[in-house]
């Protein structure tokens, strides 16, 4: 990544306190070797949602197949398959994932081997080091620690180096592929011992970081070794405050479109630049209570999209977030990262709701943000603001999409979900299940 467009949000005092504990522990004298969770711990990805990239395969995928079906329907339904077929045997891997693909898409050998070297290219391309991750190693490398990566992902050995290389890795010593150990994808001692064995350490010898607490704290603690646990950027995103949630709920069913790549994007770098080094929620706040975050995907991801203001009020914020210094930086970055990671991927698909930030800011701002910026609007304006916002509705949010069928993706768009005509029928439809919804 270039210096140049690196985030520049200061730490907190307990970032930097957590940021300090964890480097020192990582260097005590007493470990020998440390091993490292590579997928979220070592790597992030600005496309944060899965099946992201098989959505930006569909052209690869129509070169090669009549099925009409759409490829992230496809792809996703024969990894599940994998799954639960060699859940004993390794897990799936991408080769597993595309014979059972060959099979429903009727793809010849050769259109096989070109979607999935081309899902491989894009995993390399969109995969880049977690800063905090970054230095964790760096420190256990200086500190002449033995360094043991354990490469949690789908991907085959030879991928997962490039992928090592790319991100400035290669001075691992060892490296642990799950599935090439052939058993339960969900015994944690297994791995463990596959870990272990590899360090050539005592247990106490060994420090353990990831972002699992069952299979990276957990275990390791249980077995003699100790460890860190290092949380995910997306999850400690979407637990930051109600933004996600507010898109969450508006885009329940229809989230994984193509013409939502550019949100998921957007919200892809906030994770995995801003939330680097774990935070806490600041109360009051969906911002940490920081200008320069408010900034960053508030009016950064408008301006990265050249979305404009759509009501007097979203453009009397954007002007006083280009009046704070913190918050203009923010926007800066946010549009500089966007474009360094998306350019030439993203514009076909437009930039559809990616003013979604600055809609959740103007409509339900929490009273923590709205003070950021009192003192850079006019007071009777600033009143009319506070007395506009409201709770907004939420909607949890998972890993993988909520599976819809047709006939129920029709009936939420004829009938949006908390409108009056749907209420009744939802109602009419419990009862015809005995209450049972």
């Amino acid at each position: 990544m270039d210096k140049k467009i690196k985030p520049r949000l200061p730490l907190t005092r307990e970032q930097i306190e957590l940021r300090q504990k964890m480097l020192g522990e990582v260097g005590r004298s007493d470990y020998k070797a440390v091993s490292f969770r590579l997928t979220g711990t070592l790597t992030v990805t600005p496309l944060p949602e899965y099946g992201d990239i098989f959505t930006l395969m569909e052209e690869d995928f129509r070169d090669v197949t009549t099925v009409k079906k759409p490829f992230r329907e496809l792809r996703t339904a024969a990894e599940e398959a994998a799954e639960k077929k060699f859940c004993n045997a390794g897990g799936a891997t991408i080769g597993r994932i595309y014979d059972i693909l060959a099979k429903s898409a009727k793809l010849t050998p050769f259109g096989r081997d070109k979607l999935m070297k081309r899902e491989c290219e894009l995993a390399v391309h969109f995969t880049f080091a977690r800063g905090f991750g970054k230095e964790l190693f760096d420190e256990a490398k200086r500190t002449k620690k033995k360094i043991i990566i354990v490469a949690d992902t789908i991907y085959p050995r030879n991928v997962v180096v490039r992928i090592l290389s790319a991100c400035g890795y290669e001075q691992a010593d060892e490296l642990v592929v799950p599935s090439e150990l052939k058993g339960s994808v969900t015994d944690h001692k297994a791995l463990y011992d596959a870990i272990l064995a590899k360090a050539g350490v005592a247990p106490a010898k060994l420090l353990h970081i990831g972002g699992d607490v069952e299979a990276d704290v957990e275990t390791p603690i249980m077995n003699g070794s100790k460890a860190l646990l290092l949380s995910g950027t997306i999850p400690l995103m979407v637990k930051s405050g109600r933004l996600r949630g507010y898109v969450q709920a508006k885009h329940v069913y229809d989230y994984d479109e193509p013409e939502y790549l550019a949100l998921h994007g957007a919200f892809g770098i906030y994770a995995a630049y801003l939330f680097d080094v774990p935070m806490s929620k600041s109360p009051q706040s969906d911002f940490c209570a920081s200008e320069y975050m408010l900034g960053f995907i508030v009016g950064g991801a408008v301006r990265a999209a050249g979305i404009r203001p759509k009501d007097k009020t979203q453009a009397m914020l954007l002007e006083a977030l280009a009046e704070s210094s913190e918050a203009a930086r923010g926007m800066e970055d946010m549009d500089r990262l966007f474009h360094f990671h998306f350019d030439g991927h993203l514009e076909k698909y437009g930039y559809k709701d990616c003013d979604m930030p600055l809609r959740f800011f103007a409509e339900h701002s929490a009273v923590g943000d709205r003070a950021i910026l009192q003192s850079r609007l006019d007071p009777t304006d600033f009143a009319a603001w506070t007395e506009g916002t409201k709770e907004p509705k939420l909607a949890p949010i998972h890993a993988r999409s909520v599976k819809r069928s047709f006939t129920a993706k029709l009936a939420d768009r004829l009938f949006p979900p908390g409108t009056k005509v749907r209420n009744i029928a939802d109602g009419m439809l419990v009862k015809m299940k005995g209450g049972k919804p």
